[in-house]
């Protein structure tokens, strides 16, 4: 009988079979890691794309902060061109009376060096009186037809004097003195101050009406 020895078919199979296994397992690992890769790949991609959009949400929401920021700029602009309107239009509306006024106090201060100036001036002046004597220094006009002046003279009786032209005068009424106070020093002057009411009524038209004509 013929004995045939299989051992070494028997091993080449064996190795055989165990190549084609670790072939199959590295087959298996490459595909993975290469499905993994595609994957990442993508996933970059993905995250690219919507860091994109957000740079571009970003990039939009600081223009919209910008607008926001120049508009509340020109509503600011706005609202202080319309009050400046606002004042102008006021002191438009009152500027005949308040110039007049103005003057008048101005003259009542003043001098007296002609016969013009002279007529306009109130008997119960003191033509003698120096107005020099008497220097205002602050004027306030309130928001309810009032005014306040506070000033400076050199005595109680220069104080009286320009009380007595003020209160001649038809655009201050209701004048009232609050306090004379002597300063001391070396100047030996006083302070006062005193109140009232403006009245503007009537000069606008007479003045609109001197004008047309």
């Amino acid at each position: 009988m013929i004995r045939v020895n299989l051992l070494p078919v028997r091993k080449s199979r064996r190795r055989s079979q165990g190549r084609t296994q670790l072939f199959l397992f590295a087959g298996v690992i490459i595909i993975q890691v290469a499905m993994l890769a595609v994957v990442f790949v993508w996933m970059n991609d993905q995250l690219a794309d919507a860091q994109a959009d957000v740079d571009r949400l970003e990039d939009i929401v600081a223009e919209l902060e910008d607008d926001q920021r120049a508009l509340e700029a020109l509503e600011a602009q706005s609202q202080e061109l319309q009050m400046q309107l606002e004042a102008i239009q006021q002191l438009d509306d009152q500027r005949i009376g308040p110039v007049q006024m103005l003057d008048e106090l101005q003259a009542m201060l003043s001098p007296i060096e002609d016969d013009v100036h002279l007529g306009t001036m109130h008997e119960d002046w003191n033509l003698d009186w120096e107005p020099r004597r008497v220097w205002i220094e602050s004027f306030v006009e309130t928001d309810d037809g009032g005014f306040s002046i506070d000033g400076r003279a050199a005595d109680g009786d220069d104080v009286a004097e320009f009380l007595a032209r003020i209160n001649t005068s038809d655009y201050f009424d209701q004048v009232e003195l609050d306090y004379v106070r002597r300063e001391g020093g070396d100047a030996d002057l006083v302070s006062f101050e005193l109140h009232g009411q403006l009245d503007y009524t009537g000069f606008d038209d007479d003045d609109d009406a001197e004008e047309e004509s």
